[in-house]
């Protein structure tokens, strides 16, 4: 029997940072958590973490072969919560960024999310059992970013993409949320660390996880993390208005 809706759970991007943080609040409840990842090391460091079961896969999701993996589990294994987490950003002039990691941003940030999102969708609509997703987006894709133009619209695109979703799918049982975390001190910055002097805009990935995990029990379509976020939100949306 299953301990609850969320009894096994598939998260990507699980070898760190908020992915890894969710793997740990999620296993107080589950039975098993398929960690998703390209570094194996960490991964099994993550599974060291969590307090139920776990498997270790290795997969890149901005490559076909890492997607097919992980649609092969989909597809065989009594998946309830799909995590799309994986994802990365970039900074700087668009102009002088290399257009071959801006691609890498959108296959792994866009592409990714859809495929597996997709295959999901696909293999829970034609079973008896309910589905949830959870996606993780970003403050930012409530405003555009010029300073990271590429990886803003990439999270603009996860927010509309789960906010359809969300209307088509939840009267199906299918649950499709998505956190909007801000500044969260993880390896997403090159030094966390030095993250941590903005201590009234930044968060712990922990924390984030557990609103995250809430809000999943909630059935919320939109989950944003503490009111410095919703004050973030607010204050872009004005901030970088465009004629």
């Amino acid at each position: 029997m299953k301990k609850n809706r969320f009894d096994i759970a598939l998260v990507t991007g699980a070898s760190s940072g908020i992915g890894r943080s969710i793997a740990i609040e999620l296993s107080k409840d589950s039975s098993l958590i398929y960690l998703i990842g390209r570094n194996k090391e960490e991964l099994k460091r993550t599974a060291g973490m969590l307090s139920c079961g776990s498997e270790v896969v290795v997969a890149d999701i901005s490559l076909q072969e890492g997607i097919s993996k992980i649609e092969t589990l989909i597809e065989t294994e009594g998946i309830d919560l799909l995590v799309n987490n994986a994802g990365f950003g970039s900074g700087g002039y668009f102009h002088d960024r290399k257009l071959e990691k801006e691609i890498n941003l959108i296959d792994t940030n866009v592409d990714g999310v859809v495929k597996l999102t997709h295959s999901y969708i696909n293999k829970k609509i034609n079973s008896d059992s309910q589905g949830a997703i959870l996606n993780v987006g970003s403050v930012v894709s409530f405003f555009p970013r010029p300073s990271n133009v590429t990886y803003a619209a990439s999270k603009a695109f996860v927010r509309s993409f789960s906010n359809a979703l969300h209307i088509k799918y939840k009267k199906r049982g299918i649950l499709v949320s998505c956190i909007y975390p801000g500044l969260t001190y993880t390896n997403f910055f090159e030094d966390p660390d030095s993250m941590r002097k903005y201590k009234f805009l930044g968060q712990e990935p922990e924390y984030v996880a557990k609103v995250a995990i809430r809000g999943l029990h909630r059935n919320k379509r939109i989950i944003i993390p503490g009111f410095i976020n919703y004050m973030v939100i607010f204050i872009g949306r004005y901030l970088y208005k465009y004629n």
